[in-house]
């Protein structure tokens, strides 16, 4: 048989593509097993991954809760106050419990679960954070916090007055502030664009010495304090730090809240802002190192404005009324109120008068001085008790 060159040809081609299609079979078949290689050890190794992770532990749920009393429920001083409480499983709840007021460690009667109690005889009046906390035999704990609030449990002692004196009082003074130091009366005075600061004789009403605050600042509470004058300001957020001969200011301080009365304890100074607290700040930076809640035997006592610190006792008046409330300093509560209703008489009365503010205290002679905005006269006064 004879073979031709186009046959040749026709058998080369064939064999060519039948190599190359064996060589492609070959690739995709090795693919194929290595893949499925592959894909069974990734699979497995994500196998054994899954079972070496330990299993997570179920979320820790609040065992306990207060049951009673409510949050922020009032009670007075002295009271014995329960607390019930009870668990979601009572099994591993230890004998290790403590019981706090204000972070301090306080006494307590009971066990839990059920109800546990303490004594609030001799905390101060106001708002106090009551934290109990429990073990668990598991060697967790778990700390309940409750808000409870104590009222006075002092009837106030009701005082009027018996005028001693009657000095003249510049009728243009707003007052807001009023400090008795050495002899002179020393007086900051309100008002947007009329606020002052001054040195006033006693017996004549004489201003002194005077300085003008910036029309942006309405002149408030004043104290007296190693041998410098603080003065506040009502909304502003600023105080001023004077030299006391010369009325030089030493320095600008700031605060938080709005700035009404102001007095000291010879150790730091305290300020209300028409509310019911009492603030107590470091002098040199003003900063807040503590605060006094205000309270009667019927509940808080707001409009605190001007202040006056006699002997452990701080005199108040309350904003918009007559009267003035003797405040205990170490506890808050309100231990007498003073009612000064008819103290000016009507013929001093004028188109500006304003509501009684006022209130300075002669350490040396213990005499008590009070008058009012735009007041014409100044009173040095005595309490009589009803």
């Amino acid at each position: 048989m004879k073979i031709t060159l186009k046959d040749n040809k026709k058998q080369f081609i064939t064999t060519v593509k039948t190599t190359l299609l064996a060589i492609i079979c070959g690739v995709f078949a090795l693919a194929a097993v290595y893949g499925c290689a592959d894909s069974t050890r990734r699979g497995n190794g994500q196998e054994d991954i899954r079972r070496s992770e330990p299993e997570s532990d179920p979320p820790v749920r609040a065992r306990g809760r207060i049951t009673a009393p409510a949050e922020g429920d009032t009670f007075t001083i002295g009271d014995v106050i329960t607390i019930d409480v009870e668990f979601e499983d009572d099994a591993g709840v230890t004998g290790d419990i403590s019981l706090s007021v204000d972070g301090r460690n306080t006494p307590f009667e009971g066990t839990l679960p059920g109800s546990i109690e303490f004594s609030s005889d001799g905390l101060p009046a106001g708002t106090r954070q009551v934290r109990i906390t429990a073990g668990f035999e598991d060697g967790r704990s778990e700390t309940l916090h409750l808000r409870v609030v104590l009222k006075s449990d002092i009837v106030p002692e009701l005082y009027t007055y018996r005028i001693v004196n009657s000095y003249p009082h510049d009728i243009r003074a707003f007052t807001q502030g009023l400090v008795y130091h050495d002899g002179y009366l020393y007086e900051s005075t309100g008002q947007y664009g009329q606020s002052t600061l001054r040195k006033v004789d006693l017996e004549t009403g004489e201003v002194l010495r005077s300085l003008n605050l910036d029309r942006q600042f309405f002149g408030e509470g004043l104290t007296v304090f190693d041998d410098k004058l603080y003065q506040l300001t009502w909304q502003s957020g600023v105080g001023f730090v004077y030299d006391l001969g010369t009325f030089r200011l030493l320095n600008r301080v700031h605060y938080e809240s709005e700035g009404w009365g102001l007095t000291t304890d010879g150790t730091s100074l305290i300020k209300s802002d028409g509310s019911h607290y009492l603030y107590i700040l470091d002098p040199q930076f003003f900063s807040e190192t503590g605060r006094l809640e205000v309270y009667n035997n019927d509940g808080k006592v707001d409009g605190l404005n001007e202040l006056q610190y006699i002997e452990g006792t701080i005199f108040a008046n309350v904003f918009g009324t007559d009267e003035i409330v003797m405040i205990e300093y170490a506890t808050g509560r309100v231990t007498g109120v003073i009612d000064l209703s008819g103290l000016l008489d009507r013929r001093y009365h004028h188109p500006n008068l304003d509501v009684l503010n006022g209130i300075a205290w002669d350490a040396g002679d213990d005499r008590i001085f009070v008058t009012g905005k735009n007041w014409p006269r100044l009173f040095e006064i005595d309490l009589v008790k009803r």
